[in-house]
């Protein structure tokens, strides 16, 4: 990376703590110059727009909206930017539908500060990076999800309706209720409880503890 023309980053966590601990951390890199932070989901386009990041950093699991959505959105209306997501649910359906969003990386957040370094930089060179522990964990996956199954699964799971989720993803009704009638299949569930305890007994989004990254210097 240039010592003169730093690389800029764009955060985008809903946990003050953990974002914090990362603007430490991040701020130790040579050649690299945070432009941004939001903590909200509704914020990352304009913010992209404004500050034309190289990198935005992008938890997977911000409320307020669809993740996966965003990323294809920036994804197409910014090719140049480097996105790498970030997740603390070390779930193979989650990691793998990330990978296919076209994330240039997707990391863990149990992932330690001089990991998250090295990943970062090799993004910056314009490498893609998948750590051996999220091929491990992808390579686990038993049950075959479409893209489409996890996004409007974890919609559904976040306790949105299917008419809020055919607006939201610009589908019919009908479309969603299919997409919905194929992943309850495929997880063998025939109702919304037992939906959700499925989701709970995979660990399908659950996020492990916050927690700084280590070596962030918090005091």
């Amino acid at each position: 990376m240039s010592a003169t023309v730093p690389k800029t980053l764009l955060l985008a966590d809903d946990h003050t703590l953990f974002r914090e601990g990362l603007k430490l951390l991040l701020g130790t890199m040579p050649g690299v110059r945070i432009v941004a932070e939001t903590g909200d989901l509704s914020t990352p386009k304009a913010l992209v727009q404004q500050h034309q990041p190289d990198l935005l950093l992008l938890d997977y699991h911000m409320p307020g909206g669809d993740t996966a959505a965003l990323a294809m959105y920036l994804r197409q209306r910014h090719p140049a930017m480097r996105l790498v997501m970030l997740t603390g649910a070390a779930n193979p359906w989650v990691l793998r539908q990330l990978v296919e969003l076209g994330a240039d990386a997707v990391l863990l957040k149990a992932l330690d500060a001089q990991a998250l370094q090295r990943c970062l930089t090799e993004v910056l060179a314009g490498r893609r990076v998948l750590p051996p522990e999220v091929k491990a964990l992808m390579a686990q996956q038993e049950v075959e999800l479409t893209r489409r199954e996890m996004q409007i699964l974890k919609l559904v799971y976040d306790g949105m309706s299917n008419a809020g989720i055919a607006e939201l993803l610009s589908l019919s009704p009908k479309t969603v209720d299919k997409h919905r009638e194929n992943f309850m299949r495929k997880m063998g569930v025939s109702s919304a409880p037992q939906l959700v305890r499925k989701v709970h007994e995979l660990r399908l989004f659950e996020e492990r503890p916050e927690s700084v990254p280590d070596g962030a210097g918090l005091p």
